[in-house]
């Protein structure tokens, strides 16, 4: 990811929902994005308003530029112009990213392991025109449990050193069945993150039931010639939960959410989608409601191809739509609002659990957690009490 470079395009304050007078013009924007036709050879009035070095800016921001410049690129000089630079730099960094999944391939095919490509990867090469408009910051595959010390071991002998984060330490990440993050020094985009799980995070382990033994039997082939079929990915409606489920409730619709909505929208256009069976899905794994407001979000701001289906077998009660909006809505991700450094984020959280159980248990455990999670956080025996007091004077578990 390029943050930062956002004010290097225009120094100007963006409005208050970016750089859009409005909900319907940002949505007319988006929605040529992801149609299956190019936009029109004219720009809409409605566009020709807007001021290039602010919409630009905002679209690297959002992780957007690379399909900008791909979609309205032809027909929008001055937008094609203000995006050149980040343009270039998203090839660069995607070739550097093929390369090292062509590494990954041959070395993890000589050491026996399937894996399966996660969210970025796995995208960019299947439902978007140009690999490089899908900008991602590592490389996620999901192996089974039995190969993740050959897998790991095979990505190390490519050059990559394993690094763990303080509040997210190896022994956690195991015990929850997280991942392992490896790096190379030589790159500091060159990160992959080794998983034992399709579904991390101590929410989903806590309030979800997520069949992934049924998601691993569904994978399907990655069709990608430079990868020569080395690779699998998620059955589509499978796809499209995790990608929700990941975008909700692993980064609380704050890190890159519009991009995640535009992936969502691609896949239902590139792939068949039965959306009767995500919906059904969805509910069986108590991720509804996630799913729900992911969608929702998509429908109104991009435009999902049939999947009003799904939202209305999934839409939640009128309490929790309302609960649901105060912190999250299209204005709210058109001005990139990011709950995740407040107490919002964990009422967020609260408000996607599916049953009223588990929300109680969720909020039981991230004051009182188990004594193998104190452990394992801590690398050392930790009271409860000591828990709680780290998280009411940092905000974090």
């Amino acid at each position: 990811m390029r943050k930062g470079r956002e004010t290097a395009v225009s120094g100007k304050p963006m409005t208050q929902i970016g750089p859009w007078p409005d909900v319907a013009t940002a949505r007319l924007f988006l929605r040529g994005m992801v149609a299956a036709v190019a936009p029109a050879a004219e720009l809409p009035s409605s566009l020709r308003t807007l001021d290039v070095s602010e919409l630009a800016a905002w679209l690297i921001q959002s992780e957007l530029a690379g399909v900008a410049m791909g979609r309205y690129g032809p027909i929008w000089p001055e937008l094609r112009h203000a995006l050149q630079a980040d343009h270039f730099t998203a090839v660069a960094e995607w070739e550097l990213h093929a390369q090292t999944l062509r590494q990954l391939a041959a070395a993890l095919q000589q050491a026996g392991v399937t894996a399966v490509l996660l969210k970025g990867a796995a995208l960019a090469l299947t439902v978007y025109a140009q690999p490089s408009w899908r900008t991602m910051s590592d490389i996620d595959l999901w192996v089974q449990e039995e190969e993740m010390a050959a897998a790991v071991t095979a990505v190390v002998a490519l050059g990559f050193i394993p690094y763990e984060k303080a509040d997210r330490p190896l022994a956690l990440q195991k015990l929850g069945r997280g991942e392992v993050r490896l790096y190379r020094a030589d790159w500091v985009q060159g990160l992959v993150e080794v998983h034992w799980s399709a579904y991390t995070g101590w929410w989903l382990r806590r309030t979800a039931n997520v069949d992934q033994l049924a998601i691993w039997a569904r994978k399907e082939r990655l069709a990608a010639d430079m990868l020569e079929g080395t690779f699998y990915q998620m059955a589509p409606e499978d796809m499209v939960i995790h990608l929700a489920t990941h975008t909700a409730v692993n980064h609380q619709l704050g890190m890159k959410a519009l991009q995640a909505l535009l992936d969502v929208a691609l896949v239902a256009q590139a792939r068949t989608v039965q959306w009767r069976v995500v919906a059904q899905r969805a509910k069986a794994w108590r991720v509804a409601t996630a799913l729900y407001l992911v969608l929702s979000l998509g429908q109104q701001l991009v435009g999902i191809d049939g999947v009003e289906e799904a939202l209305r077998a999934l839409r939640p009660s009128p309490w929790r739509r309302w609960l649901l909006h105060r912190f999250a809505s299209p204005q709210s991700l058109l001005a990139a609002h990011d709950v995740r450094e407040s107490w919002q984020r964990y009422l967020l959280l609260l408000s996607l659990v599916d049953r009223p159980q588990d929300m109680a248990h969720l909020i039981w455990r991230t004051l009182w957690p188990e004594k193998e999670w104190l452990a394992a956080r801590y690398g050392r025996p930790v009271s409860r009490w000591c828990h709680v007091w780290h998280f009411l004077r940092r905000r974090e578990v």
